[in-house]
């Protein structure tokens, strides 16, 4: 019977038929779990009960100033962040702080100016009538603040309306990351709501020991940036857990070190999908982060870490926003990878861009990377030493060529699911 695969492009589910030489080893697929009755019950009983730190009446209660800043993810994340916004500013208003007090600002780091249609989408109608909306600039300087600076040199440029209000909560995705190891937790300050300088320095310690996925403690990178939040002062993070269909299942509250932690232990119940041994091929879709190569690069990384050497990792990935900022020029020059981080320190790789781009030109020292998507042309790819492909049953064709017999996983939705090596337990994200 010939095998099957699954996957996801353009977040549109897909199936496809396996060679007859090739053997599946594994369906690399999180746990299925139900999206949540009712978000805005889960938003407030966090809220009364947070995880390390006080309930929210206490703190709006004891403070001086009653101006609320809400960090909003922008749109490289997939939680529609405005399920948890109004039961926030409901919860807020109960407590004495009105609509116009409270303003939301989408955390976008150094991704792309987010567009009105994007806020939209991400945050609903409601939120959009009825709470003033910004979109932080890492490069405005008059609405950065220098608030200080973390114990590895890192300059704390923060958005000044941040700095400023009485009150912060950062809303997240807690997800895989390849060199902060999760996301969420304190990226929503660093490098959310942080000037360039300040993103410029935290990334550019990628090339340190630990900066890999699936560690916080050891990891310089997120040391840095739970360090750069408290300077800067996040009072409170609220991060979500997705599942497979990007509903929220669980949603975590709380002191941002502290519910970040507990919130990784749920992803890892969800997502961690052991696999028998190291594949000859590797078939991974980027969903649901495949806003552009950067963002799938993720998956990318993820599959990287159970194919062979001399394996290849074919990628589904629509990439509407293509290559991402500056990923192309990057990888184009084909530089080595060291040779990146050197360029993020010095301004002329991106903070968002250089470092997937070092660590993809890493992996292109040792295996293939072939890519099914619409979003870039078969040339731009092959600028980058990446290989093209139409769809996925055009991508099988070409790499069963080199690959007649092969070994194979596939990771459905590969931007979220931990796939590791049963026999190298050691190596399971904790």
């Amino acid at each position: 019977m010939t095998a099957k695969g699954k996957g996801y492009y353009n977040n549109r589910s897909l199936s496809f038929d396996l060679p007859d030489g090739w053997h599946l080893l594994a369906m690399s697929e999180p746990r299925e779990v139900p999206g949540a009755a009712d978000v805005g019950a889960l938003v407030k009983e966090g809220l009364k009960n947070p995880i390390g730190m006080a309930p929210l009446s206490q703190i709006i209660g004891s403070l001086d100033s009653k101006t609320v800043v809400i960090i909003s993810e922008d749109q490289t994340r997939p939680t529609s962040t405005g399920f948890v916004v109004l039961p926030l500013i409901d919860e807020l208003n109960s407590l004495g702080i009105g609509d116009e007090d409270i303003e939301v600002v989408i955390g976008r780091g150094t991704h792309r100016e987010t567009t009105e249609e994007e806020i939209r989408e991400k945050l609903g109608e409601e939120v959009m009538r009825r709470i003033h909306i910004s979109v932080h600039d890492p490069d405005e300087k008059d609405n950065l603040v220098l608030v200080g600076t973390t114990s590895r040199g890192t300059p704390c440029w923060a958005n000044r309306k941040v700095v400023e209000a009485g009150f912060t909560v950062g809303i997240g995705t807690i997800n895989p990351h390849y060199f902060a190891g999760y996301g969420g937790g304190p990226k929503m300050v660093l490098p959310g709501i942080s000037g360039r300088d300040s993103i410029r320095h935290n990334h550019a310690l990628m090339g340190e020991h630990g900066t890999v996925t699936g560690i916080m403690e050891g990891n310089p990178i997120w040391e840095d940036m739970l360090e750069g939040a408290r300077i800067v002062g996040l009072d409170m993070k609220i991060d979500c857990l997705l599942n497979s269909e990007k509903k929220i299942y669980k949603v975590f509250v709380g002191d941002v070190e502290a519910e970040h932690k507990e919130a990784v232990k749920a992803l890892i119940q969800v997502y961690g999908a052991a696999v028998p041994k190291m594949a000859d091929v590797t078939i991974t879709s980027a969903f649901p982060l495949e806003t552009d190569l950067i963002q799938s690069g993720k998956a990318i990384l993820l599959a990287d870490a159970i194919t062979s050497p001399g394996g290849t990792v074919i990628l589904l990935s629509a990439c509407p926003d293509g290559a991402g900022p500056l990923m192309y020029e990057t990888l184009a020059d084909r530089p080595d990878p060291e040779q990146v981080i050197d360029w993020i320190a010095e301004g002329k790789a991106s903070t968002t861009g250089g470092p997937m781009a070092s660590r993809l030109r890493r992996l292109l020292s040792t295996k293939s990377l072939m890519v099914v998507t619409e979003g870039l042309t078969a040339q731009e790819l092959e600028d980058m030493e990446i290989e093209h492909a139409t769809s996925i049953e055009d991508a099988i064709a070409q790499v069963s060529q080199r690959h007649p017999t092969a070994e194979v996983v596939v990771v459905p939705i590969g931007g979220s699911t931990f796939p590791f090596v049963e026999e190298a337990p050691e190596k399971v994200p904790a």
